[in-house]
């Protein structure tokens, strides 16, 4: 449920920041029967909520690996063979290298998100530099792009 839930706020996300920028391509920003900057501050507030909750999800993903994995070592002792054992410590340590990536990336796109939404002024009093921002960014594109390299060599 969580999932769904996170993607239906990327999807408002989405659909508000495409409204936005065909708003702004069709010059109706200086229009009053449009409220872009309440549409845009929306968008931004279902972007957190989505990336808040895809947080969440990463956490309880890699925590259970950690349960799987001692789980296959309690049924190692009963009933596998040592390549059946090797071949699932494989695959869930795949899956929590690939849940720390998605953490960390969706991590990084919180801090801006944080920063869109003026919430590092409103706490701290200043805002994140442009230049810590935009390696946010790229660093959390170089994430996505190594994630995207491991599974077309899959």
């Amino acid at each position: 449920m969580t999932n769904i839930i996170s993607r239906a706020c990327y999807l408002v996300y989405w659909l508000l920041d495409n409204v936005y920028i065909i708003s702004k391509v069709c010059n109706l920003d200086n229009s009053h029967f449009v409220p872009l900057r309440a549409l845009r501050k929306l968008g931004k507030i279902c972007w957190m909520a989505g990336l808040s909750l895809f947080l969440v999800i990463c956490c309880k993903i890699i925590r259970k690996t950690f349960t799987d994995e001692s789980d296959l070592k309690v049924a190692a002792l009963n009933k596998m063979t040592v390549k059946q054992v090797m071949d699932n410590l494989r695959i869930i340590s795949k899956l929590r290298h690939d849940y720390w990536l998605n953490f960390f990336r969706a991590l990084l796109d919180f801090l801006i998100c944080t920063n869109e939404l003026d919430l590092f002024y409103k706490i701290l009093g200043k805002r994140l530099s442009p230049g810590f921002e935009g390696a946010f960014g790229m660093s959390a594109a170089v994430i996505y792009l190594y994630s995207l390299k491991r599974v077309m060599h899959s």
